[in-house]
């Protein structure tokens, strides 16, 4: 007995036992009606292996807006996207290796930007993060990935420096701001945007301008390391000058009137001219990458830490991994051995 295939026309021989020619038979006949049809092929999704990266970040940029974080934040990681998107746009999600990740990440470390690499890792991380979460895939490839190691450029400001800087100057607006930015940890461009209405209910509000945290600083608040509470400080930014900013001109100099907010890049200059006075007479060499404005804000968590509070609250970190980096001293602080 035989059987002829219909879609090749081949004839195949079944043997000689009947019974056993008409079960293959039978069996032939029912894997031809098994075989979806034309209408049930089309309705099909597109398999999961098909889906590319390029897609994906089309899915995770809608995620990542709904984060609500600052517009500044919100365009650099569109850019990184993009770049990101350049490499592994066309590959398949789940077809991406730590290979493949490490190679991306390579060619910045190599290149001596070591921060950049560590940026993309963190962003590449949190994108498959998303993807695992969203059934694209089932591993992360970069976790197996290594950060790549950079040297720290910034010295920590220790609160010896900073006491000779506020010493310093003769500035009453930079004075308030450095006070403003120990007491409360803020970022400078959170500090130069307080508003004296943002006092009220005996806290100080600040929507952070990076993150878009919303903190409640009490005004009670007191650092006994230089003798000064959130309360008192305030109450010392309010002078003859009528102004809406806690942080402002104190006199009309050349196209900057009085009570006019500071602008950043000021804050900025003034301060490194304070600080360099302040370790002239201290008799300290700051080296080539002296301490920043913003180095404030990782002494503020230092010092709140030692007299007991929560660092990670006061500065609105989500994770603790990034007020635990703030907190080190980088070998600023002195070493007391009994």
């Amino acid at each position: 007995m035989s059987l002829e295939g219909g879609a090749t026309g081949r004839v195949f021989g079944l043997g000689k036992d009947k019974a056993a020619a008409i079960m293959e038979a039978v069996a032939a006949n029912h894997a031809d009606v098994l075989k979806p049809t034309l209408a049930q092929r089309i309705a099909e999704p597109v398999a999961v292996d098909d889906r590319t990266f390029a897609d994906w970040l089309g899915e995770y940029e809608l995620i990542y807006t709904e984060r609500g974080l600052s517009a500044q934040t919100t365009r650099s990681m569109k850019s990184r996207l993009k770049t990101v998107n350049s490499a592994f746009g066309e590959k398949f999600v789940r077809n991406i290796r730590t290979m493949d990740i490490a190679t991306f990440l390579a060619t910045f470390s190599k290149a001596g930007k070591a921060p950049m690499s560590k940026a993309y890792r963190s962003l590449l991380r949190d994108v498959f993060n998303e993807a695992i979460a969203a059934g694209w895939c089932d591993l992360n490839p970069v976790d197996a990935t290594k950060p790549a190691r950079s040297k720290v450029k910034r010295a920590r400001l220790s609160l010896e420096l900073w006491k000779a800087a506020h010493a310093a100057t003769d500035r009453p607006w930079l004075k308030r701001a450095m006070e403003l930015a120990l007491l409360t940890g803020q970022r400078r461009d959170d500090i130069g945007s307080m508003l004296f209405k943002d006092e009220h209910d005996g806290f100080l509000h600040v929507i952070q301008s990076k993150t878009g945290a919303r903190l409640r600083i009490s005004t009670s608040l007191r650092l006994e390391a230089i003798g000064l509470d959130l309360s008192s400080v305030i109450k010392s930014c309010r002078d003859r000058v009528l102004s809406k900013h806690l942080v402002h001109h104190t006199r009309t100099v050349a196209v900057a009137k009085a009570g006019n907010p500071i602008k950043l890049n000021t804050l900025t200059l003034a301060f490194a001219e304070a600080r360099d006075k302040g370790a002239a007479a201290l008799g300290i060499d700051l080296g080539a990458n002296p301490p920043s404005f913003h180095e404030m804000r990782s002494l503020a968590a230092r010092l709140h830490a030692l007299e007991g509070r929560d660092p990670q609250k006061l500065l609105g970190h989500r994770n603790a991994a990034m007020t635990e980096m703030y907190k080190d001293g980088r070998g600023s602080e002195w070493i007391d051995v009994a």
